[in-house]
This record gives structure tokens, C-alpha cells and sequence, in this order.
């Protein structure tokens, strides 16, 4: 076998009739989802903090789902083939971070009833930090996460389904991708956000531990065959103080210190937990967003780890995934690992537009035009 030296050289894995059946069903659901939860858009509530009724079970998953984006998927396969395990720290350590937000954070955020982070601030200091925490955010969520992840993502759509060509298709997948998560996301407001991304993150969890399960299968299930030509540094969790990629003092100062601004003052995220029907719902759903994040290490992390046993000249570590998708899945599953992918484009992209959209209208426009009726609100 040939090394591959880029995405266009890749053997593509053709999509059957199964893998496009397995794509249509998930746009239609999600069809369905956004037609049942825009139905009752009547108040500012109702549409920016899904009517503060959000239960545990949806905040967990929409928790889950919006952080996994599509860079998630390519950057952590890529780095756990580059160099091991210890990039799980991102994502266990989100699990500790949200069991304190359950038990110290969010009590405060829910017995105010704020509907904005930086509202929050503006009690504790004043409205010029609102705003500028506001600016902040939007500017952040919207030219980082939300390009990056519409350009990761369209990026191995367009090499899997137009290989060889060059990326030509590369503009039309953005733009696609992002009309359809703009008329979902503006027809039913954050519940339909909140409730495709439980959708989603059922699709990433089945698509990824069915490409986990695949791979650890060519290992015949043997932990021992799966990691007998792996060196020991990839599978530690704790690096050396001179580690290039995480040493241990940067993941107990670190990791946290990032974490914690993601994971509690991140309007992008902590909008589902604002959105939900009491305090118990949301440490709940805390809980549960923090139990999902120990999943990638399992079902992303260690297959790509085990990956460069079955897949040693891969040499930009970008390829990685989309390499197994192509190289190792059967027909039906390229379709359901397809969805995955999607989803967390879509999962990135709709909360990114509805945080954006809440801010906007909530920390300038609503305060500076308050006789503005809740119907007005919500239509700007």
C-alpha cells in the first residue's frame, strides 16, 4: 500500500443506497423535531431559553453535542495517531468542571433568571462589562468555533463525496450546511436546538462507537494485540513536566483554568442550563453533560490511538479520520459515521447562531428599545 500524502488520495469508500437512507432519515427527523418544537414561539422565554422548561436528560445531550464540533472529530483522532491519549484530558476534565458548575455555579445563575451570562456580569459590576463580554463572545463563537467547524467539517464532506476534485465543492458545503442550521435554528428558537442535539448526540455516540468497535474487531478484540506495537508514552493520561503536547502542570492549571470559562461563562454553552425548569434540572443535566464527556476517550480517542497500527504512514494527522471512515467502515455504517459528522457540524453551528442571536438581541438592542413587545423581540 501506498502512503496517502492528502485527502485527495484517499480510496473512497463509495455511498451505497443504505448510507444515503441512513442520511435521509436523520434530515428527516431533524425536520420533524424543528416542525414539532416552533409550533409555541410566543415570548422572549419561549424562544431564547426554551420557555425555561428544558429537562435534565435534553441539557446533558445538547451539553454533549454542541461542544463536539467537527474539529472535535478530526482534531482529536488526529492527535490521539500524533501523540497518544493525553489530549482526553480536554475532555474528562470537562467532567470534573461541570460537577462544580452543578453544585456552585448554576445556583446562582438560576435563581436570578438571567438570560445572558454577560447579564449576570452587569448585576455584579456594570453594563459596560455586559457589553464587553457580549462583543466578546459573539466575535469569538461566531469567526472561531463556527467558521472552523463549518470549514473542518465541509472540508472532509466535499474529499468523501467529490474525491480527487480538488475542493471545489468546498464553498457550496459551507453554505449549505449553514442555511439549513439557520432556518432550523431561527424557526424554533433554542428548544429546537436543544432538541436536534439530542438527536445528534445519540447519532455521534452510535456513529463513533461503531467505528471503535470496528476497529478494535481488527485487533480481534485482544487489548494486548491492540496496543502490542504501540510505544508506552501514547497510552499515558499524565505526561512529564517537559511534555511538549500537555505536561502535568498544564493539566491541573491549565486545562481547568480553560475549562472553566467554557464550561460556566460561555454563553455558546451554559444557555441550555439557563433554559432549564428549576435548579434540579439543570445540576442534573450538568451531571449528565459531564458523564457523556468521559465517552470520547473510549469511542474517538483510543480507536484512532489503535489506528497506527493499521494505518502507520499517515502523515498529516488531519487525514486520520476520514481515512477510517473510508478504509475501514462497510456499507451502511459510512452512512451513519457520515450522519455523526453532520450532526456535529449542525450540533456547532445552530447553538453558536442561537447564543449569537440571544446576545445580540438581549444585551444591546433589547435594553436600548425596552418597550419592545416579547413577538418584536423574538422577530429581531
Amino acid at each position: 500500500d501506498e502512503p496517502h500524502t492528502s485527502l485527495g488520495d484517499l480510496p473512497v469508500q463509495s455511498m451505497e443506497m443504505l448510507d444515503w437512507v441512513v442520511i435521509g432519515l436523520y434530515v428527516l427527523a431533524l425536520a420533524g423535531i424543528v416542525w414539532w418544537s416552533s409550533r409555541k414561539q410566543d415570548t422572549t422565554a419561549d424562544y431564547f431559553l426554551a420557555g425555561r422548561n428544558a429537562g435534565w436528560f435534553v441539557i446533558g445531550g445538547s451539553l454533549f453535542a454542541s461542544n463536539i464540533s467537527a474539529q472535535t472529530l478530526i482534531g482529536l483522532a488526529g492527535d490521539a495517531y500524533e501523540t497518544g491519549i493525553a489530549v482526553s484530558a480536554y475532555e474528562w476534565m470537562a467532567g470534573l468542571v461541570l460537577v462544580f458548575a452543578a453544585i456552585f455555579v448554576l445556583p446562582f445563575y438560576i435563581r436570578t433568571k438571567i438570560s445572558t451570562i454577560p447579564e449576570f456580569l452587569e448585576r455584579r459590576y456594570d453594563g459596560r462589562v455586559r457589553l464587553y463580554l457580549s462583543s466578546i463572545t459573539i466575535f469569538l463563537s461566531i469567526i472561531v468555533d463556527m467558521a472552523g467547524g463549518l470549514y473542518a467539517g465541509s472540508l472532509v464532506l466535499d474529499k468523501l463525496f467529490f474525491p480527487g476534485q480538488g475542493g471545489e465543492h468546498l464553498f457550496w458545503f459551507c453554505l449549505g450546511l449553514e442555511l439549513f442550521a439557520v432556518i432550523y435554528t431561527a424557526s424554533g428558537g433554542l428548544k429546537a436546538v436543544v432538541l436536534t442535539d439530542v438527536l445528534q448526540a445519540v447519532i455521534l455516540i452510535i456513529g463513533s462507537a461503531a467505528m471503535g468497535l470496528i476497529i478494535f474487531d481488527k485487533f480481534y478484540w485482544s487489548w494486548a494485540k491492540a496496543t502490542a506495537e504501540l510505544p508506552e508514552g501514547p497510552l499515558s493520561l499524565i505526561r512529564p513536566a517537559d511534555d511538549d503536547v500537555l505536561p502535568w502542570p498544564g493539566l491541573l492549571l491549565g486545562v481547568p483554568l480553560i475549562g472553566f470559562y467554557y464550561w460556566t461563562m460561555n454563553q455558546y454553552i451554559i444557555q441550555r442550563a439557563l433554559g432549564a425548569k428549576n435548579l434540579e434540572a439543570a445540576r442534573a443535566g450538568a451531571m449528565l453533560g459531564g458523564a457523556l464527556k468521559l465517552l470520547p476517550l473510549l469511542i474517538m480517542i483510543l480507536p484512532a490511538a489503535f489506528a497506527t497500527s493499521l494505518f502507520p504512514d499517515i502523515e498529516n494527522k488531519d487525514q486520520v479520520f476520514p481515512t477510517m471512515v473510508t478504509e475501514l467502515l462497510p456499507v451502511g455504517a459510512v452512512g451513519l459515521v457520515l450522519a455523526g459528522l453532520i450532526a456535529a457540524i449542525m450540533s456547532s453551528v445552530d447553538s453558536t447562531l442561537n447564543s449569537a442571536s440571544t446576545l445580540v438581541t438581549l444585551d444591546f438592542i433589547k435594553p436600548n428599545k425596552p418597550d419592545l413587545s416579547p413577538r418584536q423581540t423574538v422577530f429581531v
